[in-house]
């Protein structure tokens, strides 16, 4: 159900994107506000991926290795995770700082 949901999400994401604003480069506040939305609501799909991603891997580890290779696996898949989730933040606030610098 998971995987549905983040799918489900991302294709809303695609298609309510932003792509057509004013003339001379710039957002209006209202604009902005939706931006803004727009980007968090990419943010949390990110950070759903990234986790939905770990507990796949997470499963593979279990079910493909055992003992210290296991907790090594499972080891880099929470890294991975986490570099995953790291990225997502990451693009959430260079997003926010774009449509701050559009702003009139």
């Amino acid at each position: 159900m998971n995987k549905t949901f983040i799918a489900l999400l991302a294709a809303s994401a695609a298609t309510l994107s932003l792509g057509a604003f004013a003339d001379d480069d710039t957002m209006t506040h209202t604009d902005a506000g939706a931006a803004k939305a727009q980007a968090k609501a990419d943010y949390k799909a990110d950070k759903a991926q990234a986790k939905a991603d770990y507990h796949a891997n997470k499963a593979a580890c279990e079910r493909h290795t055992e003992g210290a290779v296991e907790r090594a696996c499972k080891h880099d898949a929470k890294a991975q995770a986490k570099v995953d989730k790291a990225d997502a933040k990451l693009d959430y606030k260079e997003d926010k700082a774009d449509i701050k610098s559009d702003t009139k």
